[in-house]
């Protein structure tokens, strides 16, 4: 199954997606940044903080884990599988959080998707560690206001963007609450980081510790850096973008020392290349309901950061999969 194919049983499953929207995003602007935008209605914290011991930071990244895709084609044994891989592989690897970036489960045909929400949340819950979560363009359901509270306070849910469009960021701390390092979460809704994004990045105190961004629909330097030819990995779709047009890497910049970006969406790439400083990443997808187990295998990454010393934090990262092996482009 390709990305057109995998869109197109999204429109036979009740999903309103055009060809139009597979290509260039939805028209409507409005409706686009309606996802996962509506404040919740409760008031919520807009700050979350994780502190780790040593001086290495892991962190484990799931992407497009799709719970509820083509179940009238795999049932939910896919989907078991799934997180059986997850367990696995957090066994491997030990991560102090989980990267969870995007489209976990699989958008909300004939309004179920609160039921895919609920279901995918426990599994994650269950996984039993800290962990963020970005909204994907297929992470949809009806009430987005009351989702927004319900990420905020489930189990070990670092989700901080119920007041600021799904936009949040994390603190790193040591033991003694000195700030190492930040994470920042961005909701690329379903066309890519737009005008909302930039502004509540515009907006926020700029970052005086390194910078890791995580986001689902990858920035236009993805794109850029496979063309140009410096980057290193596998390539086998056309980076999507939709409708983001290369501006946001300015407005990253000005945010602080944003030292890489992680995204997921296009199932069947990854790779990483530096544009203007910060590496652009592809996260290796994860579930086994999504499209393309028959061109790469599913699993996740392991992002290793050095904490030993902040003015000069580095990260490392490397393809893991549940049995133990690992891939890192040469």
């Amino acid at each position: 199954m390709n990305r057109r194919h995998f869109l197109s049983t999204s429109v036979a499953a009740g999903v309103s997606t055009s060809h139009s929207e597979a290509q260039n995003g939805p028209k409507d602007l409005r409706q686009a940044m309606f996802m996962g935008i509506a404040k919740a209605k409760k008031d919520l914290p807009r700050k979350a903080q994780l502190k780790v011991e040593g001086d290495k930071l892991r962190i484990l990244q799931f992407t497009d884990i799709h719970f509820f895709c083509d179940r009238e084609k795999f049932g939910e044994k896919a989907d078991l599988q799934t997180v059986e891989d997850m367990k696995r592989m957090i066994e491997n690897t030990d991560p102090h959080l989980l990267a969870i970036t995007g489209d976990l489960w699989s958008d909300n045909p004939h309004g179920q998707g609160q039921e895919f929400f609920e279901y995918s949340l426990k599994k994650i819950t269950s996984l039993g560690k800290p962990w963020l979560f970005n909204w994907g363009n297929h992470d949809r359901l009806d009430d987005y206001a009351a989702a927004q509270v319900t990420l905020t306070e489930a189990k070990n849910s670092l989700y901080r963007g119920g007041h600021d469009g799904g936009n949040y960021r994390i603190s790193i701390t040591n033991s003694g609450d000195r700030q190492l390092m930040e994470l920042l979460c961005l909701n690329t809704t379903t066309q890519g980081v737009q005008a909302a994004q930039e502004k509540w990045l515009t907006q926020q105190k700029s970052s005086d510790s390194p910078v890791l961004c995580f986001l689902h629909i990858p920035l236009l330097q993805y794109d850029t850096v496979w063309q140009k030819k410096i980057a290193k990995g596998i390539f086998k779709e056309s980076v999507c973008t939709y409708g983001e047009d290369g501006s946001a890497i300015a407005k990253l910049k000005k945010f602080g020392d944003v030292k890489a970006c992680f995204c997921g969406h296009d199932h069947v790439n990854d790779y990483s290349g530096t544009w203007d400083g910060i590496e652009m990443v592809y996260g290796r997808a994860t579930g086994h309901a999504g499209y393309g187990a028959h061109k790469l295998k599913k699993g996740g990454k392991l992002i290793t950061v050095d904490l030993a010393n902040p003015k000069k934090t580095r990260h490392t990262w490397k393809t893991v999969f549940a049995d133990g092996s690992d891939w890192a482009p040469a």
